[in-house]
């Protein structure tokens, strides 16, 4: 009785965590991963109870079940961890161990040889932890969190695999009385419930660990263009600034801004405007190399930071944008919006700050937008807006390099 009491610790605690994880998932749906955390909990604290209401019968369907509702647990956590880390689960290898398990603990009951039955019932949880765990290496972003969890799962899964030979090792030593069996059970039990424990404590970190970098992020990077948001953005500018001056690289600074924004968003909506934005980011996106930085830095005002670049191929890198974004686009009601954009163009002197760069790219900027805007200036002269003159693209130094 004593046992069975015992044993109702791991589907309470189980069950508490099943509940914390539906609560995580219920906060924001999108997380798939955290409602197989739940399910995997659930599961686990379901198949649990019915093994404590058959204990003392060696039903194979009884025991079969129990092993089904542990596996589909475990898969739910397998399924959740590669859902979170953007990789494939071995879903159906690892059905088809279950499959393969199911057939040889009926055999076992069938041949009464519970031993036999327990044994393929931990190997075969042992081996999915495995899987997961491995998985889980190869993909995990090595935060400590993730790094508790593979140890955990590591730790479950060597008990599963040497619980069996503790068993033989118990008997052996101390007999197969019911006293030595009773305090076996007690250590198992109680060894389970302190490391399902860690594992749903480890899993939890994860989720809030994914909720700071989230919240970090959305404070780096705009919604609406994906680009930096502009105190991130000059924060990267001024560290690339003195890796240039350290390395003797020239960098440029481009200064972008969409024409008669104003007159996007009074004329065709704030839903066309938003759109304008997005397709601005996502054309500079596309536009710029790896090693170049940009960011939203106003409303309707974009910088390009371009890396081992000087002023002519900077300045061919905004005209191929400027012809980009001239191109029309679609607003609220199927109506054609037609936008342009305007740009500043300025190179990084020698021992001067990120401001008076910026100050030297924006009054090109003005300029540009004084001279009827769609156009490209910088400081040695502008370059017109004709959107039927595409500008061939010279490569800069590093691209012709690579």
């Amino acid at each position: 009785m004593q046992n069975h009491i015992l044993t109702f610790i791991i589907p309470i605690i189980a069950l508490i965590f099943n509940v914390i994880f539906f609560a995580f998932w219920w906060t924001d749906k999108s997380r798939k991963y955290v409602l197989a955390y739940s399910v995997c909990y659930g599961s686990m604290a379901f198949g649990t109870v019915i093994n404590i209401w058959i204990l003392g019968s060696v039903g194979a369907f009884g025991i079969v079940s129990y092993h089904l509702f542990t596996m589909a647990g475990l898969l739910a956590l397998m399924w959740g961890l590669a859902e979170k880390n953007d990789r494939k689960a071995p879903i159906l290898a690892s059905l088809a161990t279950v499959g393969i398990t199911c057939v040889v603990i009926w055999a076992s009951i069938m041949a009464e040889s519970l031993d036999a039955a327990r044994q393929a019932q931990n190997t075969n949880a042992a081996l999915i932890l495995s899987i997961i765990a491995i998985n889980l290496w190869h993909t995990a972003s090595r935060h400590w969190s993730d790094r508790a969890l593979i140890w955990v799962l590591v730790g479950i899964a060597a008990f599963g695999f040497v619980r069996p030979f503790l068993t033989m090792l118990s008997d052996f030593l101390f007999g197969a009385g019911e006293a030595s069996a009773a305090l076996l059970t007690s250590l198992h039990v109680l060894l389970l419930a302190v490391l399902l424990t860690l594992m749903a404590l480890s899993l939890i970190a994860t989720i809030l660990y994914d909720d700071a970098k989230r919240k970090h992020s959305e404070g780096i990077v705009d919604p609406l263009s994906g680009l930096n948001m502009r105190g991130a953005f000059e924060n990267a500018a001024q560290a690339m600034g003195m890796k240039a001056a350290k390395e003797n690289v020239p960098v440029c600074l481009i200064l972008a801004d969409i024409d008669h924004f104003k007159d996007v968003n009074d004329n065709f909506g704030h839903v066309a405007g938003d759109k304008a934005i997005t397709r601005f980011g996502q054309l500079i996106s596309q536009t710029i190399r790896r090693g170049d930085i940009s960011g939203r830095v106003g409303g309707e005002e974009f910088c390009i930071l371009a890396w081992d670049c000087r002023t002519d191929a900077a300045v061919q890198l905004a005209e191929r944008i400027r012809l980009s974004v001239a191109r029309p686009d679609q607003g609220a009601d199927d109506q054609a919006v037609n936008y342009t954009a305007s740009f500043g163009v300025a190179e990084w002197r020698a021992n001067e700050s990120y401001t008076q760069l910026f100050e030297r790219a924006d009054k090109a900027l003005y300029q540009a937008k004084n001279a009827g805007r769609n156009k490209v200036v910088h400081e040695g002269g502008v370059v017109a807006g004709q959107p039927a003159a595409v500008v061939p693209f010279v490569a800069r130094k590093s691209e012709m390099a690579g």
